[in-house]
């Protein structure tokens, strides 16, 4: 089927002059529920190679960027959550969220932003690498190692940034081998959310530090999801009722748009990275889940706001749209135009 133009036009509607609102009632604003660094810099990442891509919407680069330079605290740590009154709430900043800012700064600093602007991405990202190696969560780890795969397409860091992603790619293999058994190649004993963003930080970690060891347990983690999600020609995404603990039963719903965006992602980096044609035929078959091919046969893309529901339920779609579907669907969108851009059938 022919699949939907890239448009920013929910990703606009759900933001305002301080940054993209978390949450959304159906497809309207969630005011009372504020903004996250978690999204903000995520968005950050499609508006940058949305501009380096069209030229376009450079007014919510900087926006995004913004929000998270004022998340960014003086010890190069990044607060997440924003009330609408712009006061960030009493909390101690979580990994994953310096994971994923270290993400968005490392893609925006070597992107094709102006360079008024990669400059204030690069120093953020430059100074909060120190903290890399304290990282304990996996998905932390993988989102830090891919801002710094990211940081190394553009210009010099001074940071040893190669060392720095063949110590966490190595704390990543650690972690496999103590939670692999026979039947379960995976990181943890548990399938939950997000889970392609590890293997990807494995994948990205591979291709920088070159060793065979790395690459295996990338390939490895790829196929342990495909053989688990990929069932009888369509995408299984774990449900969050209970997702997937070794040894007892998964969960099917709630399925999140988000783990549909990640493994695209994922699947189209594989095949950029490694060459092998399944992993192209993975990503069109997991990008089909968002339009029909999924255990509901329903679309989860909105043809009208352009925006992604959140979720497909076991009594149907859970109609809202928040900030974190319509980005990892935009992120799903543009690595699929990236490869067959570049050349993929």
């Amino acid at each position: 089927m022919a699949h939907p133009p890239i448009s920013l036009a929910y990703l606009r509607a759900l933001t305002d002059c301080t940054g993209l609102f978390q949450h959304a009632v159906h497809s309207i604003p969630n005011r009372k529920l504020g903004y996250t660094t978690d999204d903000n810099a995520r968005a950050l990442i499609v508006a940058a190679k949305h501009y380096e891509r069209t030229g376009e919407d450079l007014d919510l680069a900087a926006n995004y960027l913004s929000f998270v330079h004022h998340a960014h605290d003086p010890d190069h740590r990044f607060q997440n959550l924003m009330s609408y009154e712009r006061q960030f709430l009493a909390e101690d900043s979580t990994q994953d969220c310096f994971g994923r800012a270290m993400w968005g700064c490392g893609c925006a600093a070597s992107s094709g932003l102006p360079e008024n602007i990669r400059i204030v991405a690069r120093k953020m990202f430059d100074d909060g690498i120190v903290w890399a190696g304290d990282l304990v969560s996996p998905r932390a780890r993988a989102y830090t190692i891919l801002g710094m795969y990211e940081r190394l397409q553009g210009e010099e860091c001074t940071a040893d940034l190669k060392g720095n992603i063949d110590l966490l790619a190595d704390s990543l293999l650690a972690q496999l081998r103590d939670s692999s058994t026979p039947d379960w190649t995976w990181f943890e004993r548990y399938l939950t959310y997000g889970n392609a963003i590890i293997a990807h930080g494995m994948l990205v970690g591979a291709a920088v530090t070159g060793k065979k060891k790395h690459e295996e347990a990338a390939r490895k983690t790829i196929q342990f999801l495909t053989d688990t999600m990929i069932i009888d020609g369509r995408m299984e995404i774990i449900g969050n009722d209970g997702w997937y603990v070794y040894g007892k039963k998964r969960a099917w719903y709630d399925q999140q748009s988000i783990d549909a965006g990640y493994t695209v992602h994922l699947y189209a980096r594989a095949y950029q990275l490694l060459g092998d044609k399944e992993y192209l035929d993975l990503a069109e078959l997991a990008y089909s889940w968002f339009f029909g091919n999924n255990r509901s046969g329903v679309w989860t893309y909105d043809p009208v706001s352009k925006g992604c529901y959140d979720a497909i339920t076991s009594w149907g779609l859970n109609l809202n749209q928040g900030a974190e579907s319509c980005v990892c669907f935009l992120l799903a969108q543009q690595a699929m135009e990236e490869i067959h851009a570049d050349g993929g059938a």
